[in-house]
């Protein structure tokens, strides 16, 4: 048994010298290099070693390899160390098309182990051939019919494989369109109109055109292909290389070189430019209506035209003329030779009138094309009469002041223009405690569901009908008379869906009346007139239905007897709701809107969005009302037309009626996000919407100056925000993590938190900086 295990032992012994003294000979070897083989833009090279080249953080480590382009001053640069295994040499400039360059390691290179370079210790890479690395204009832009092209190239470029292998392809035509180049006066227009300077060198700024008129509203590409090459390249005396990672690393003759051409076809798109033409526009009624007399007419112009030239632009009617004025998007100026592209002509103009609009047969554009539609004028132009009109002042809501009236009653405005004088006007009063007989013989009803579930479905539904459509599903779910039926073709993005003012959503509905308004005397249709329609207290529905604004505005497939509605809801109060909401509790304040004073056993209910109470209080001689229990993450109500995050929060309470005679049930409401101009970030104020309280972190480091390799002690204090200020955690987190910013390095720590016996809490840990 000894003798066995002296033998192995000492087969054991030999082995580990054997591979001890094998060891100095393992190979040390470029693990990889960049860049290699052709690349068409090289701005830096790195190479990589697979053990240590060097001790780290040597500055003075020579460079380990030499780079050899040709031309000592395209290799100007600055090599350095990243690390103990990589050595990168940024370049000044990127290096031009048509370089080939060699990498050499040095000889004798060795690791800091002293193992020898073993593996490949040269490397070749070349920039091939010119690309474009800008094109003026720019792809996509309309161009000329004789456009001129610039190709900025990143390094020179022969002219004559430019004319062989640049064309244009043209849309419609089965052939290549060779490209001419374009110097002389025309080349210095193009650079001084860019800003260039004009002595550029030819050779890496190419501009050419396409060897034929383009025809106007084409497609066409400017084709960049194969074979575009540089010049020959001539060699240059070596110099010499610094043999620190910091030094510059010149070139080497290497013999002249041959150009090296482009091996990748480019395209550019563009669509040549539409004909010279001027188009009239207006605005109408509908297609088959004549100009609306209030507002401007405009010309317009497919390409830019020199101002000076507008002068000879009428617009004429029998009684008067008219001067055009110049697009207000312009900036102002008083040059003449500035380039517009379209005029108007100001409204009001004669309602049922006849203009006659004259465009010079001689105008042309910036480029002296001229008017390719010059026949279509003089052009006549019909101006209708005024459009029918019934618009509130406020939609899809709007507060009401219920004591601004000098005599008591608030009026809701709607502006009339053209409609019927029996005018269908409806209503319906959500909260509403008294009737109220109006000048008018109107009568508001005395319908009373009161809760404020039906506060917030009809003011949510009027919300969604003031969306031009909603779908089919939900108008059958919404409305109580048949929807209108589908014209044919249906318009692209409304197969299921209905016009809003086309439906309406009070017919049918309990507790509707309908307001008669004043009928205007001797009248067919009611003059350009602002009505009041008035309201008692309470929030209210009211819709309008015209079939003479149906005639005008809805599409005539639809038929006849089309009508349209128009809508709005208004609250009357004299009452306001301001409404806080905070983590732990919330708040209510309500005024008077007259006086501003405070409302002293106002009911304040706060509901979600879908109408359930979730809390109520009564407010105090100072109005106030502190409501508690309340999230402060209200309910998501969205839904696929609507979508809102907020509590409705309601105020009731008798105040003076008009005059000091009786007294109202007043109401008034807010929306928790109703805080346009007064939100909390404009006033630097912190806010949370989690329900958890927000909690806040520090450390005390025994010193804030470090070196690598030193440990820092730490003393972790964490705390909560609450309503009586800093409290504890009552499950702190059992760890922290600290991260090296520069490499994203995490170190993760255990935690262990402790109490005093004054009712603190605290954490203390350390951290040994890493030497590296």
């Amino acid at each position: 048994m000894k003798k066995s295990f002296s033998i192995t032992c000492l087969s054991w012994l030999a082995a580990f010298w054997v591979a001890a003294l094998a060891w100095p000979a393992q190979a040390f070897q470029v693990a990889s290099l960049t860049p290699q083989g052709q690349v068409a833009r090289v701005r830096q090279v790195v190479v990589k070693f697979d053990d240590p080249a060097v001790n780290f953080g040597n500055a003075k480590a020579e460079a380990p390899l030499d780079l050899n382009c040709g031309d000592p001053q395209l290799t100007k640069g600055s090599g350095r160390w990243l690390n103990d295994r990589s050595w990168s040499f940024d370049l000044d400039d990127d290096l031009p098309p048509g370089v080939s360059c060699s990498l050499q390691l040095r000889a004798g290179l060795r690791s800091v182990k002293g193992l020898e370079l073993a593996g490949p210790s040269s490397f070749k890479f070349n920039t091939g051939g010119p690309f474009v690395q800008r094109i003026v204009p720019d792809p996509g832009q309309p161009i000329e019919e004789d456009q001129h092209f610039l190709l900025q190239l990143n390094g020179p470029a022969t002219l004559a494989s430019l004319q062989a292998h640049v064309w244009c392809a043209v849309e419609g035509l089965g052939e290549r369109v060779a490209v001419r180049l374009v110097s002389g006066k025309d080349r210095s227009a193009m650079f001084k109109a860019l800003g260039m300077d004009p002595a550029a060198d030819r050779l890496n700024v190419a501009t050419l055109a396409c060897n034929r008129t383009l025809t106007p509203g084409t497609k066409m590409q400017l084709v960049f292909g194969k074979g575009v090459s540089t010049p020959a390249r001539t060699g240059k005396a070596p110099g010499g290389m610094s043999g620190v990672a910091s030094g510059v690393v010149s070139g080497v003759v290497s013999g002249a070189a041959s150009g090296i051409a482009n091996t990748v076809e480019n395209r550019f798109d563009f669509r040549v430019r539409e004909p010279f033409t001027a188009t009239f526009s207006c605005e109408r009624e509908n297609a088959n209506s004549g100009c609306v007399p209030i507002r401007p007419l405009s010309l317009r112009f497919s390409a830019p035209v020199a101002a000076k030239l507008l002068a000879g632009i009428t617009l004429k009617s029998a009684q008067r003329s008219y001067a055009p004025v110049l697009d207000k998007s312009l900036p102002a100026s008083k040059d003449e030779d500035r380039l517009i592209d379209a005029i108007s002509f100001n409204a009001p103009f004669a309602e049922q009138s006849a203009l006659t609009l004259t465009v010079p047969k001689a105008l042309k554009d910036a480029s002296g094309r001229s008017l390719q539609n010059a026949d279509s004028f003089p052009l006549a132009v019909s101006i209708d009469r005024l459009p029918p009109l019934a618009k509130f002042s406020a939609a899809p809501f709007g507060v009401l002041e219920r004591l601004a009236e000098p005599d008591g009653v608030a009026l809701l405005p709607v502006t009339l223009r053209g409609v019927e004088p029996a005018l269908s006007v409806k209503g319906l009063a959500v909260e509403a405690r008294q009737s109220a007989t109006t000048p008018t013989g109107g009568k508001v009803s005395s319908y009373r569901p009161s809760t404020d579930a039906d506060i917030i479905a009809w003011f949510q539904k009027v919300q969604r009908y003031d969306n031009f459509t909603v779908t089919r599903r939900v108008a059958r779910k919404d409305v109580n008379s048949a929807l209108p039926q589908s014209i044919d073709p249906v318009p692209k993005g409304q197969e299921d869906q209905v016009q809003t003012r086309m439906v309406s959503l009070l017919q049918g509905q309990a507790g509707v009346k309908t307001l008669d308004l004043p009928a205007p005397s001797g009248q067919v249709a009611r003059p350009f007139e602002v009505v009041g329609i008035p309201l008692p207290a309470g929030f209210h529905v009211v819709e309008i239905a015209s079939p003479k604004l149906g005639t005008s505005l809805l599409d005539e497939r639809h038929g006849a007897g089309r009508t349209m509605v128009v809508r709005t809801s208004a609250l009357v109060t004299n009452l306001a709701v301001h409404f806080k909401l905070g983590r732990e509790n919330a708040m209510a304040w309500v005024t008077t809107l007259d006086k501003g004073a405070p409302v002293a056993n106002a009911q304040v209910r706060v509901s979600d969005c879908k109408g359930r109470e979730v809390g109520q209080a009564v407010t105090n001689l100072q109005g106030l009302a502190t409501l508690s229990g309340l999230s402060p993450e209200p309910p998501n109500c969205g839904a696929e037309d609507a979508y809102r995050i907020a509590y409705f929060v309601s105020a009731r309470a008798a105040q003076p009626a008009a005059g000091g005679k009786g007294s109202v049930e007043d109401l008034a409401f807010t929306w928790t996000d109703w805080h346009r101009g007064i939100e909390p970030w404009r006033f630097n104020l912190p806010t949370s919407r989690l329900a958890q309280s927000d909690m806040r972190a520090h450390t005390i480091l025994d010193r804030s100056l470090l070196r690598a390799g030193e440990t820092v002690s730490m003393k972790h204090l964490l705390r909560s925000e609450t309503a009586q200020g800093f409290g504890l955690i009552s499950e702190p987190p059992n760890s922290l993590v600290l991260t090296h910013v520069g490499s994203g390095q995490e170190y993760p720590q255990a935690l262990v938190w402790r109490k005093t016996a004054t009712g603190g809490q605290s954490a203390e840990s350390s951290f040994a900086i890493p030497t590296a």
